[in-house]
């Protein structure tokens, strides 16, 4: 969801900064917040708030899942031509989910303000399932989408996702619009490295 179909680093940052300053602790700009995303809330606290106590830690994930929950709607859209190509891809007969770290409150929120009769379902961080990397939340949707992952692929912008992709045994696709520069997306050699919301479509319109 995050940095591959919606730019949400304003809200993360601004809900980050917002209970960092609550703990009298220093802000991050945005281009430090970025880097640190994808790793879901726990992740993204132990990498911007790496100084206090394991105990604090949990007491600042706590406290940013609730306060981003809420506050995860406003400043946040899907990229440029993100609707459209999700769109293409559903007339061409493909079906699509979100898989997300982000919690499962703010990710249902934003799934039925932006992706409702455009994406099948959207999944986020739950009990119920590991955390990406791990492949468990992807089985899960191929599942329900009753797709095989032969007949799937894996769209990201991070190195979670192409770990994400590599342990669930899909093709991988990385876009360069999102959370990390496109010199260290090629790096991970991604089956596939896209530029922009027409080539995505295009990749998959010209295949199917």
């Amino acid at each position: 969801m995050d940095g591959t179909v919606l730019d949400t680093l304003d809200e993360l940052t601004t809900s980050l900064n917002h209970i960092l300053q609550l703990h009298h602790l220093a802000p991050k700009t945005a281009q430090e917040v970025r880097r640190c995303l994808g790793y879901g809330y726990e992740g993204l606290i132990e990498r911007t708030a790496s100084s206090v106590s394991t105990e604090k830690k949990s007491i600042l994930t706590e406290e940013f899942k609730s306060y981003y929950s809420s506050h995860c709607q406003g400043n946040t859209h899907p990229y440029a031509g993100t609707l459209e190509m999700l769109s293409s891809l559903r007339k061409a007969g493909y079906r699509t989910a979100i898989v997300s770290n982000k919690g499962q409150a703010a990710v249902s929120s934003l799934h039925e303000e932006f992706f409702k009769d455009l994406v099948d379902f959207s999944m986020g961080e739950s009990p119920a399932y590991k955390k990406k990397p791990a492949p468990d939340m992807v089985w899960e949707a191929l599942k329900r989408l009753g797709c095989t992952k032969e007949d799937a692929v894996y769209v990201g912008d991070s190195e979670v996702d192409k770990q994400t992709a590599d342990n669930a045994g899909l093709t991988s696709i990385l876009v360069s619009w999102g959370f990390r520069d496109r010199d260290f997306l090629e790096r991970l050699h991604p089956d596939y490295l896209v530029d922009s919301r027409n080539d995505l479509a295009d990749l998959f319109c010209n295949n199917h």
